[in-house]
C-alpha cells in the first residue's frame, strides 16, 4: 500500500525542543505551532496575501503593559486546539496591519485572541526589542512570514528558527539577514544622538516595505553628490529626504509624527518602482528609478536585476559604499566597503 510522505513529521521534530524551551504550556503540543507555521507561510484571504505577526503569550496584560502607549483589542475566544488557532488568525489577520499585531492567550481550556500594538510614534523602540527580552513569569513566542515560504519563530527565552517550507538547503541564509548592514551603511555618518532612533525608524519601515516589494536594489554613496553612474539615468531629488533630520525634528517636537511617516510612504512607493534607489551615508534619500549600464560579459546567472546588482557591486569603493538587493521571492544579498 502506498505511503504518504510529508514534511509535517520532520517539522514537528524540528520545533519540539523550541516549544519546550519556550515554557508556554500551550506549546507542549508542538502540533499547535506547526499548524501556525504552515498557515503563515503563504497566508491569503480573498485572494490577497497577508503577513500578520502572531504572538502566543501566557499574559496579554503584561504583553501590552511592557509597551509604551500600548493598546489591546480583544476579538474573541475559541477552543485551545488547531481549529481554534485557525479561527483566531482568520478573524484577526485582515486587521493586523499598520502596527497592529495578533495575540493568542491560552487560558482555562480555550484561547482568547485579538490585536495589540505599541506606540504610534515612528521612532519609538521596536516592539520585539521590548517583548523579546526575558522576563520572569512572562512567556511569548512570535511567528511571522518573512519571505515566500519562510516563517520565523522566536521566543523571549532565546530560541529562534527560520522555517523553510520549500526546497531551500539547510545552510541557506535567512531572508533579510543583510538588512541591518544596509541600515548601518545608510546611517554611518548620522549624528550619534539621532542614530539609534533613525535606525529604529528605518528598520520598521524597511521590514514592512520590503515584504510588500516585488524586488529592489538599494545603493549607498559616501560622496557629497550622487555618483554619475546613477545620476545620469535616474530621478535625483532636488531636495533629498533627510530621515536623520526628520527624526531630530520629531524628537524636538518641531514636526508631527505624520510628517515623518509620509516621507516613509514615499520610500515604500519607490521600492515598488523599477531601477535603483540611492541613499547617502548620512541618512538621506537622494533618488530613485536609477539605472546602470550592464555588462553582459559578466556571466551573471539571472535577470536584469541581478545583472544590475553585479554592476553596482563593482563600484563599491568608487563612488558607492554599499549595495543591497532583494529578489522577487524575498531573498537578499549585500556588499559593503570591507567585503561585508
Amino acid at each position: 500500500m502506498a505511503e504518504n510522505i510529508t514534511f509535517r513529521t520532520q517539522l514537528i521534530g524540528g520545533v519540539t525542543e523550541f516549544c519546550q524551551d519556550s515554557q508556554l504550556h500551550f506549546l507542549s503540543n508542538a502540533l499547535h505551532l506547526v499548524e501556525l507555521i504552515v498557515m503563515l507561510a503563504h497566508y491569503r484571504e480573498e485572494g490577497v496575501s497577508l503577513f500578520p505577526k502572531v504572538y502566543l503569550t501566557n499574559d496579554k496584560h503584561t504583553l501590552t503593559a511592557m509597551l509604551p502607549d500600548g493598546e489591546v483589542l480583544k476579538i474573541g475566544t475559541s477552543g485551545a486546539d488547531v481549529t481554534g488557532i485557525k479561527s483566531a488568525v482568520k478573524k484577526c489577520a485582515p486587521l493586523a496591519t499598520n502596527g497592529w499585531l495578533i495575540y493568542i492567550e491560552p487560558s482555562d481550556g480555550c484561547i482568547a485572541y485579538g490585536l495589540f500594538k505599541g506606540s504610534g510614534n515612528p521612532i519609538s523602540v521596536l516592539v520585539d526589542d521590548v517583548l523579546m527580552t526575558e522576563s520572569e513569569g512572562f512567556f511569548v513566542v512570535k511567528a511571522s512570514q518573512i519571505a515566500d515560504d519562510c516563517v520565523e519563530i522566536r521566543s523571549n527565552r532565546g530560541g529562534q528558527h527560520f522555517i523553510f517550507l520549500n526546497h531551500r538547503k539547510e545552510d541557506s541564509p535567512p531572508p533579510l539577514q543583510y538588512l541591518g548592514q544596509l541600515i548601518a551603511s545608510i546611517t554611518e555618518k548620522t549624528p550619534e544622538d539621532d542614530k539609534e532612533p533613525t535606525i529604529s525608524f528605518l528598520n520598521r519601515l524597511f521590514v514592512g516595505a520590503l515584504r510588500e516589494s516585488h524586488g529592489c536594489i538599494i545603493a549607498v554613496t559616501n560622496m557629497a553628490k550622487p555618483p554619475r553612474i546613477l545620476s545620469d539615468d535616474g530621478v535625483i531629488l532636488e531636495e533629498p529626504i533627510d530621515f536623520s533630520r526628520l527624526v531630530f525634528d520629531l524628537k524636538k517636537e518641531c514636526i508631527d509624527p505624520s510628517h515623518l511617516e509620509s516621507k516613509g510612504h514615499l520610500l515604500k512607493g519607490m521600492l515598488n518602482s523599477d531601477g535603483i534607489i540611492l541613499f547617502d551615508n548620512k541618512g538621506r534619500l537622494l533618488g530613485y528609478n536609477c539605472f546602470v549600464k550592464v555588462n553582459n560579459k559578466d556571466n551573471v546567472i539571472g535577470g536584469a536585476r541581478k545583472r544590475a546588482f553585479a554592476s553596482i557591486k563593482s563600484k563599491i569603493g568608487r563612488g558607492l559604499s554599499a549595495a543591497f538587493i532583494q529578489s522577487q521571492d524575498g531573498w537578499t544579498d549585500f556588499k559593503g566597503m570591507n567585503n561585508e
